[in-house]
């Protein structure tokens, strides 16, 4: 799994320095009879919010097509160009291409692999949570990164919602998780390929276009998509080699 740490680090402190252990030790403490009867709830609600957001971001891309669909009942793509002069179409392509699509398109990958993966997680301590055999145990814990996303602040970012016990389930989440959260130039690429083929979705969809060209566009997008998946899937195979990589060259 990505690399994070149990407990906030603060060495100038040693009462930070003891809160955090207490931090640290409290995974390995079971939950109270209130906990274990209340926490189906929270993961409950927390799987909700986390399930709304993760369909909102999986439907951004969908946005910009139904945005100039909807902004303008007459709207086509055809028109647009028709319509426009050759520098300015020009001066849009080249911006679109050069900012929009690797802009958007990270915005389009980072932000559903930032949330569905917790909402994942979030359901799977749901089940968790109603099963004897985790009864005794706590289900997810709080770290911090100092690689992660967050707040404008000096200390590390929390994630939650980290598994106490580590499956080959939960660690694929968390992989994923932290793809979304931490700046990573895979994914960066990942989202070029993808924010290329919403702009291209819209665009041929707008147009519109014949049966024979829809059917080549319907193919392009897909392959497309099928890339970014791809890419995706290179960017996580990184993530884990690029961890077992200083531990090849300690041993050595």
């Amino acid at each position: 799994m990505p690399k994070y740490s149990p407990m906030k680090p603060n060495p100038a402190s040693p009462a930070a320095r003891a809160s955090a252990r207490k931090r640290s030790d409290r995974s390995a403490t079971p939950p109270s009879t209130v906990g274990r009867a209340l926490r189906p709830f929270g993961y409950l609600l927390v799987a909700i919010v986390w399930t709304v957001l993760a369909a909102v971001t999986l439907a951004l891309p969908a946005a910009l097509t139904v945005g100039l669909a909807s902004s303008n009942g007459d709207f086509t793509t055809r028109g647009f160009f028709a319509g426009s002069d050759l520098v300015v179409t020009v001066l849009f392509l080249v911006f679109a291409a050069v900012v929009l699509v690797p802009l958007l398109g990270y915005a389009f990958v980072a932000l559903p692999l930032a949330s569905v993966p917790l909402a994942a997680l979030a359901w799977t301590y749901v089940v968790r949570s109603l099963s004897p055999g985790y009864a005794g145990e706590r289900l997810s814990s709080t770290g911090w990164s100092r690689n992660a996303i967050g707040p404008v602040t000096l200390l590390p970012t929390a994630m939650s919602l980290l598994p106490v016990r580590v499956t080959p389930w939960t660690a694929f989440w968390v992989r994923l998780m932290f793809l979304g959260w931490q700046p990573n130039r895979g994914v960066l690429l990942a989202g070029i390929p993808y924010g290329l083929a919403s702009f291209l979705l819209a665009g041929w969809l707008l147009w519109p276009v014949g049966p024979v060209a829809a059917v080549v566009w319907t193919v392009i997008t897909v392959a497309l998509v099928v890339l970014t998946v791809l890419l995706v899937v290179r960017a996580a195979r990184g993530q884990v080699s690029g961890r077992r990589a200083p531990r090849a060259a300690a041993g050595s």
